[in-house]
């Protein structure tokens, strides 16, 4: 085999081996903007990244609960020092990952509030656990009725954006 094939075999060897942009790293800045209920813009030593919360799924802007989740947001964070655990990082500054101030992770007191459906379990086909504190947290804000679960027909974002890409029937 020739040494040009052996190299370009180890290169394609080593693209596939990992997924590329994965990181497990932590990221410490400024919130700049809220975006929506489960977005935002970050500012980590003058770079820019937009941060979307992982393992939740807030209401979009126009739909049900968007606005009230985006409010929550914006109150709580907006020019605060939060840091985000990062699971993953885009070149072009995407993340997504988990939002922690002053020691409160944010996902989880948005599912706790009612303003968020948690996407751990049969949603993104991962593996369910059921003792996951964000289950934990839907379920118990399922139970009390609180922010969307006081509406009984209300709707998941992924469906409601599904909805929204059909073409009219």
């Amino acid at each position: 085999m020739s040494l040009r094939v052996i190299a370009l075999l180890t290169i394609t060897a080593l693209a596939l081996s990992g997924t590329v942009g994965a990181v497990d790293r932590q990221l410490p800045g400024w919130v700049l903007w809220v975006v929506d209920g489960d977005s935002l813009v970050l500012d980590v030593r003058g770079s820019q990244y937009r941060v979307e919360l992982s393992d939740i799924d807030a209401p979009e802007l126009n739909q049900a609960w968007g606005q009230a989740a985006a409010d929550r947001l914006k109150r709580a964070l907006t020019g605060r020092f939060v840091v985000v655990d990062a699971a993953d990082i885009a070149p072009n500054g995407q993340v997504h990952g988990r939002l922690t101030y002053k020691n409160r992770d944010i996902g989880l007191d948005l599912l706790h509030e009612g303003l968020a459906w948690c996407t751990i379990g049969p949603v993104t086909e991962t593996p369910y656990d059921t003792n996951h504190p964000y289950r934990d947290a839907e379920s118990a804000a399922r139970q009390t009725r609180r922010g969307l679960w006081s509406d009984e027909h209300a709707v998941p974002p992924w469906e409601w954006r599904e909805q929204r890409l059909r073409p009219f029937d």
